[in-house]
């Protein structure tokens, strides 16, 4: 009985460090920690906290003695072990011993302790995977980049060229974020988003800062990716809310979007900011890209700079209260403004259904439905009396105002609107 207290002083150390560790706070968690281990040697899951903090402060040759001890000891359970472990292999990952960390990686998806380490450790080895396949890709480098290019030949533009747009992005986007990578950024280029997902074992696009590695699909925004790698290591960012972080990209993708126009298509134009913030698990990526984007764009234009690089490094709602209350209160109303587009699609003549008009890649842009909303695999546009429409703003139309719908597939009917790549586009007649 006399070690009860003990051990209830021991899980109420370990609940705290988990505490900390899951919500960002990495210095502090490891000042708890290295106390904890001085004083009583290690416990289950202490070391592995530590370890774990260390590693996502990027300081991984630091984290491996604490990973290795909590994977060696006798108290550490099930999943402490499978997580150090895990932890380990993205260390060697990142110090670019890939045989030790493909075989850690492989060693916890055997062991398969619990749902969330098996799918860490199985989307880790799904990038070695894809790096051993991309050895017999095209292989471009510029200053910040090796391009891994699966097809060159269906970019739709010289690998050269591809290459040369993103590392101009790259320059454009660190005149903000003041970035030091430590080497090049491994980014991989695939031609067949289905491929991807197979070898990957997750969607296209995605980017590991701490890997500095992005796998992107062909026709992606050449800044959106290459925005989470300069924030991460430019600003470093603890804790990381996902409105923040996926507006950062939205915002610095390098494309000429009306990103208030899209925020207020995907919404509607009524949103509860902090509610958002708070709540991401309440909002769909549709909703919660465009607005992240609109919203780090608005703050721009209408903050100190100096104020939203405090926002990017500490993305809490608490902070954002402090900083910007009186702007994001602005912002939500100018989401709550009418939406232009449809206004306009209102008033033109109900005579459109049989007159194709040809549309740039910045109106469809603004306007379709994506699969994924990081990039550009564009799926369906609808259009209203000619004018691009969302979703959303076709369901505030009163249907007793439709007076005709035509669908068009075939490739030869698309192109006469756009050479936007598309799986369809939906003709609407609405009485003006």
């Amino acid at each position: 009985m006399a070690v009860a207290p003990a051990a209830a002083q021991s899980q109420s150390i370990t609940e705290e460090l988990g505490r900390l560790y899951g919500s960002g706070q990495l210095d502090a968690a490891i000042s708890l920690g290295d106390k904890e281990l001085r004083a009583h040697g290690e416990q289950n899951g202490i070391s592995m906290f530590v370890g774990r903090a260390y590693a996502d402060k990027q300081q991984f040759q630091t984290a491996i003695p604490y990973l290795s001890k909590s994977l060696a000891s006798a108290s550490s359970s099930a999943d402490v072990k499978a997580w150090s472990e895990a932890y380990l292999g993205t260390c060697y990952y990142a110090l670019q011993e890939y045989p030790k960390a493909k075989q850690a990686f492989e060693q916890v998806v055997a062991a398969a302790a619990t749902k969330n380490v098996t799918a860490y450790a199985t989307k880790r080895l799904g990038m070695l995977r894809a790096q051993e396949m991309a050895a017999d890709w095209k292989l471009i480098e510029t200053a910040h980049f090796r391009f891994h290019v699966q097809a060159p030949e269906n970019l739709g533009v010289a690998p050269e060229a591809y290459a040369a747009a993103h590392e101009q992005a790259f320059e454009t986007e660190n005149r903000f974020f003041r970035a030091t990578l430590p080497r090049k950024i491994e980014y991989y280029v695939w031609d067949e988003r289905a491929a991807a997902i197979q070898v990957l074992s997750q969607n296209l696009g995605f980017t590991v800062p701490e890997l500095l590695t992005t796998h992107a699909v062909k026709n992606q925004t050449k800044g959106h990716e290459t925005a989470h790698m300069l924030v991460a290591y430019g600003l470093r960012p603890s804790p990381q809310s996902r409105l923040i972080n996926e507006g950062i990209a939205v915002c610095f993708d390098q494309t000429s979007r009306n990103r208030l126009q899209e925020a207020r298509q995907a919404t509607g134009g009524t949103v509860d900011i902090w509610k958002m913030w708070e709540q991401p698990q309440s909002y769909s990526d549709e909703q919660l890209y465009p607005v992240g984007g609109a919203l780090l764009e608005y703050l721009l234009a209408h903050s100190s700079e100096a104020d939203v690089k405090q926002l990017l490094r500490e993305q809490t709602p608490q902070l954002g209260r402090k900083l910007f209350s009186k702007q994001i209160a602005e912002f939500e109303k100018e989401l709550a403004k009418p939406d232009p587009a449809l206004a306009k699609a209102a008033s033109l003549p109900n005579t459109t259904l049989a007159t194709p008009v040809k549309l740039t890649a910045a109106a469809v842009n603004a306007a379709v439905e994506r699969n994924n909303t990081a990039d550009k695999f564009y799926k369906v546009l609808i259009l209203v009396n000619g004018v691009p429409v969302t979703g959303t703003q076709l369901q505030q139309i009163n249907p007793q105002k439709i007076r005709d719908v035509k669908v068009l597939k075939t490739k030869e009917e698309l192109q006469a609107y756009t050479e936007v790549e598309l799986n369809g586009i939906v003709l609407v007649q609405v009485e003006s």
